[in-house]
């Protein structure tokens, strides 16, 4: 129990630590936010069942650990492209946030892939990535290419190894459906009423 606690007791912590930054990407209507939006309303969907029953089963637990994780992980690669790239100018990144998204997409990808062991000749999906990375660097605007280029070497990648694929956004997509939460219900316009 002790464990849990520490690890909600680092998710409240890392949701102070990061307010800012991911306010700015939701206000923004930051296609990084809507990225990894199914995984931080799932995430926050369980720790406040946590809160407020005091205990998760071993499924709720897992749910959160491996949602917080990757919010972590993905949050932390935002912020040095931020940072480092972009020198925290919000207008400038939010111009390249597809191609940041890409790179995280190539990320999860290629983690996913080593993580289950898959072997594979990331050489192309390599060159894709330092493409993307070279064009946000030099601030290039040619996104259709660049997205050409990423979708065929990801073509090329799952073809060979014969699998599909499916994210773990789109996983959570799922899990925040079963605990019914839509993430995706478009706002209905409702005619003859006061608004």
């Amino acid at each position: 129990m002790e464990n849990k606690d520490f690890l909600y007791r680092d998710y409240a912590a890392w949701k102070i630590e990061n307010f800012d930054l991911l306010e700015q990407l939701k206000s923004n209507n930051s296609v990084l936010y809507d990225r990894i939006e199914p995984v931080y309303t799932v995430t926050e969907h369980v720790f406040d069942m946590a809160c407020e029953s005091c205990s998760l089963d071993e499924d709720y637990l897992t749910i959160f650990q491996v949602g917080f994780n990757y919010l972590n992980q993905q949050i932390e690669i935002i912020k040095l492209y931020f940072e480092n790239l972009f020198n925290s100018n919000c207008d400038e990144f939010v111009s390249y946030s597809e191609l940041v998204g890409y790179l995280l997409y190539v990320s999860d990808i290629r983690s996913d892939l080593e993580n289950n062991e898959i072997d594979f000749n990331f050489d192309e999906l390599n060159e894709a990535e330092t493409c993307l990375e070279n064009a946000i660097m030099e601030r290039r605007t040619d996104f259709v290419y660049l997205r050409e280029q990423l979708n065929e070497a990801l073509n090329k990648l799952f073809k060979n190894a014969d699998i599909e694929y499916v994210s773990i956004v789109d996983i959570y997509v799922e899990i925040a459906e079963s605990l019914g939460i839509y993430l995706y219900e478009d706002d209905e316009l409702v005619l003859g009423k006061e608004i």
